[in-house]
């Protein structure tokens, strides 16, 4: 199935099966009709279930379950269509679900078909010299037209993953063994589905009739959620995952957790085996995700292993281990730096930086302290580094806004009735001087307010990705319990009440945040954002409020992106980066994957002699002239000085890069072990430019008038 999310940074949670009773076929019914109605009621949308929404619903719901159009046959959906297309409204009207369940006893029946299939095309030996070509991904494909069309494309499957453990040097018979149990594993997962199951995957494809977010959590989901979203106390690798049609896919990394931290793993990477500090390896490809999650979680300074292919290097495998351990809420917190820049001129600028994870509570009172700590060491200007910040609590947002600008609006909030204005109310400005925001394609919600009013108003100059996420709406869970009494534990809905607006009358919803700078970007070219999401809600606007505006940005502009273009052409980094970006938007133009052995070997050395290159030119570079200090809460609290980061020294002969650790040297920015951040490094120039042009030409300020 599609989508379906799960927490790994939470803390160990007791099996559901001892508090839960699988739903009645009427308690199914009645939890489908009070989910259609909550959402018809309370969804920003405002949309009625009817006929059309049927359709979309219908669809949504075998795109769930056969996301790559493997399974069904084209004749099943002909089917399906013919009775349910514009019925299945009505029968969320009647209380029944009787249509999910009939839908999932024909996609086990076409599964087994399937593994059958499996089975018989292991038992053919295969020619890898022929010049054929897979296409991994299906999902905008049309389903197989009959059951010979159907085993062709299994075949196809089968000799691609035979030719992937062909090329990671496995033994063919190992190979053959693990395909064959991987197939043999997922029609047994399938077959374990109970009601909660199949009620969770039909609802959620209801909720996705009106946007991506609106989700029904069954009562183990919900209970997940809660933890996951409530507790304090957070254990295990931190990372959300999500179950991607048979894949483990990172969704995303919790701040301060191990996975955070090490460095090596990264959103739309895929986990495609699991094992303990020792023993074997176990292929959980197409195992169902909650067993995967207990693979991965274990008890604090316990080792987990993963094989991970990573989102940047689709073909290629590699191995990694995290210790498992409590998330620390102070690795979360505000940090801050303070570089001595040393210019083309060989003139040394100190300048600041603020590393916000996330908005968490209090965090615009502990980057108020940090930035009253930078002035003191007599910084020239900051960075607000949001790269990866994912959102957080909404007030914090608004409240660190203010930290840069006299009172006003921020941010409007519209629901489906009423519009809201949001402002800072504080006077008081705890850091005035030249401000630049780096942010990129993981910069989202919360984040976005934030980046979004401060270029609104003029008060910052953003650099970083083409756009920020782009997520503008704001959900809400309901629990279920009340408008169903009886039915004990009916689970909860999470769906999207409104949407948030610039005070310049735009959204970040969708269309995410622009820079005035941008620079180039690995994210950029991969579907991440909110875009890439199938019926998103659209962008808009609404009547911009009256706020004061200040002009410290705009007339720099053109002068500060011609001296950074300059820069970028002759960096490096970038140029590897313009590579990385050039082979991505090639695989995504031709999505086919070759069948041939030689041809698949050639791309793979390629990728290793590159790596090594890379490596190797890196490590004969000069040491940089900067110096960098790391500032913390707790060293200001304290009184401590800052610490100077020591770099470590260059080895002369660089190790090569071994077959596992190929891919990883895709993009700079996402290498695990690299020191080397050539978005920072450029962000840094740009406002050592900035402060330049701000002591040449001081600022002026204008109202914007509501219009």
């Amino acid at each position: 199935m599609k989508r379906i999310i799960a927490a790994l940074a939470v803390c160990a949670i007791l099996p559901w099966s001892s508090q839960s009773k699988e739903f009645t076929a009427t308690q199914s019914g009645r939890i489908s009709f009070a989910v259609s109605k909550l959402l018809e009621k309370y969804h920003y949308r405002q949309s009625t279930v009817d006929d059309q929404l049927s359709q979309q619903f219908l669809k949504n719901y075998l795109n769930t379950l056969d996301y790559n159009h493997l399974i069904f046959f084209q004749s099943d959906v002909d089917d399906f269509e013919k009775i349910y297309g514009t019925k299945l409204d009505d029968a969320l009207k009647a209380g029944t679900s009787e249509p999910a369940f009939a839908i999932f006893d024909r996609y086990l029946q076409r599964l087994a078909e399937g593994r059958r299939f499996v089975d018989k095309a292991l038992l053919e030996q295969f020619d890898f010299t022929k010049d054929e070509s897979f296409l991994a991904s299906r999902n905008k494909a049309a389903w197989p037209k009959d059951k010979n069309e159907s085993e062709a494309l299994w075949k196809a499957r089968v000799k691609y993953e035979l030719l992937q453990g062909k090329l990671n040097k496995e033994k063919p018979e190992e190979t053959s063994r693990l395909i064959g149990k991987r197939y043999a594993r997922l029609e047994k997962t399938m077959r374990e589905y109970d009601a909660e199951d199949i009620l969770q995957s039909y609802l959620t494809a209801l909720g996705h009739t009106y946007d991506p977010h609106s989700d029904y959590l069954s009562p183990t989901e919900a209970s997940n959620f809660e933890i996951q979203n409530i507790s304090l106390k957070l254990s295990g690798i931190g990372a959300q995952l999500e179950w991607d049609d048979g894949n483990t896919k990172i969704r995303s990394l919790v701040p301060g957790g191990p996975a955070d931290l090490s460095k090596l793993l990264k959103p739309n990477d895929k986990i495609v085996a699991v094992g303990q500090e020792s023993g074997e390896m176990v292929d959980v490809v197409e195992m169902r995700l909650n067993k995967v999650v207990q693979m991965i979680r274990g008890d604090r300074s316990t080792k987990v292993r993963l094989t991970v292919i990573p989102a940047s290097a689709p073909d290629v495998k590699k191995e990694i281990t995290l210790v498992r351990d409590e998330i620390k809420l102070k690795d979360q917190h505000a940090k801050a730096q303070v570089i001595e820049h040393v210019n083309s001129q060989g003139k040394t600028h100190r300048l600041g930086i603020v590393n916000l994870p996330q908005f968490y509570d209090n965090c615009s009172d502990h980057v108020e302290k940090l930035l009253e700590r930078l002035k003191k060491e007599n910084v020239e200007g900051v960075i607000l580094d949001l790269r990866r910040n994912g959102g957080g609590i909404l007030e914090e947002s608004i409240k660190l806004t203010g930290l840069f600008l006299k009172k006003g609006p921020i941010v409007q909030v519209k629901d489906h009735k009423e519009t809201r204005v949001m402002d800072d109310s504080d006077p008081k400005i705890a850091y005035d001087g030249p401000l630049v925001v780096l942010e990129g394609k993981l910069s989202a919600s919360a984040s976005e307010i934030t980046s979004a009013a401060l270029q609104d108003y003029g008060r910052a100059l953003l650099v970083g990705d083409l756009t920020t996420h782009g997520k503008g709406t704001v959900q809400q869970v309901l629990s279920l319990d009340k408008a169903l009494e009886d039915i004990p534990n009916p689970g909860k809905l999470k769906m999207t009440v409104s949407k948030f607006y610039r005070v310049a009358g735009g959204t970040t919803q969708k269309e995410g945040v622009t820079p005035e700078i941008v620079l180039p970007s690995l994210y950029d070219y991969l579907d991440i954002g909110e875009s890439s999401l199938e019926n998103c809600l659209p962008a808009g606007g609404t009547t911009p409020v009256s706020y004061t505006r200040l002009d410290r940005v705009q007339k720099y502009v053109p002068e500060l992106s011609r001296r950074s273009k300059i820069r970028v052409d002759a960096s490096k980094d970038f140029s590897y980066l313009r590579e990385d970006i050039a082979d991505v938007k090639k695989r995504q133009e031709d999505k086919t994957i070759s069948l041939n052995e030689t041809k698949r070997l050639a791309e793979k050395k390629g990728l290793k002699d590159q790596a090594d290159a890379r490596k190797k030119e890196r490590a004969s570079r000069k040491p940089s002239k900067n110096r960098t200090f790391d500032l913390t809460l707790e060293n200001i609290d304290k009184g401590e000085p800052m610490t100077l980061v020591v770099v470590a020294k260059k080895e002369k002969d660089v190790e090569p890069v071994t077959p596992k650790e190929v891919g990883v040297a895709l993009d700079p920015d996402l290498e695990a072990d690299s020191p080397f951040d050539p978005q920072l490094d450029e962000t840094i120039a740009i406002l050592t430019d900035y402060v330049g042009l701000l002591k040449s030409a001081p600022s002026t300020e204008t109202v914007q008038k509501k219009k």
